[in-house]
């Protein structure tokens, strides 16, 4: 089922469909109740889903649709009222659909552009060199800049330091200012 939801989002006539139910909604309802908010809900979701164009045809056509049942069934207010209304609604749908979209664009764009680690990395235990998709071994510094816009800069813990320079670093636990100092020396 979600399948099929999932299917039908990038469909336009699907916000078509749910404009014109709006504007039916707004027609039944009567004069004295009006639903135009309503339409924010299929321009975003077209502006999101599907294109920015699509968006703004509904932005402008359901608006229209509004002045129409207003003028030809419900004449609540003078007409010049009533196209002002239209062109307020308008301009904010198309503001509307407009931002929704840019920020559409930005998260896809945020998506492609970064690059996560997730899963189970295959990584030998000796080596520490990671098997990537193509089944070949990698060194780690590699397979990570290649999957991220990681850089690395090599160091040496004081562990290690003590542990293969015990000459210069000792058995002592050493501070950072000892590190330096040898580094220096």
């Amino acid at each position: 089922m979600k399948a099929v939801l999932l299917s039908l989002l990038p469909r336009p006539w699907i916000y078509v469909l749910m404009g014109l139910a709006v504007l039916e909604f707004d027609l039944l309802t009567g004069r004295f109740l009006m639903f135009p908010i309503l339409f924010v809900i299929p321009v975003m979701l077209s502006a999101w889903f599907v294109t920015v164009r699509h968006a703004f045809a509904l932005a402008i056509f359901l608006p229209l649709g509004r002045l129409y049942i207003a003028i030809f069934f419900h004449h609540p207010a003078p007409p010049l009222f009533l196209e002002m209304n239209a062109l307020i609604r308008i301009g904010v749908l198309s503001l509307l659909a407009y931002l929704v979209a840019r920020t559409a664009r930005q998260t896809k764009e945020l998506q492609h552009e970064v690059k996560e680690l997730e899963g189970i990395l295959n990584i030998c235990m000796y080596c520490k060199r990671i098997k990537d998709e193509h089944e070949n071994w990698q060194w780690i510094e590699n397979y990570i800049a290649q999957h991220s816009k990681a850089d690395f800069s090599h160091g040496m813990c004081m562990e290690c330091a003590q542990k293969h320079h015990p000459e210069v670093f000792g058995k002592k636990p050493c501070t950072h200012s000892d590190y330096v100092k040898s580094v220096k020396t």
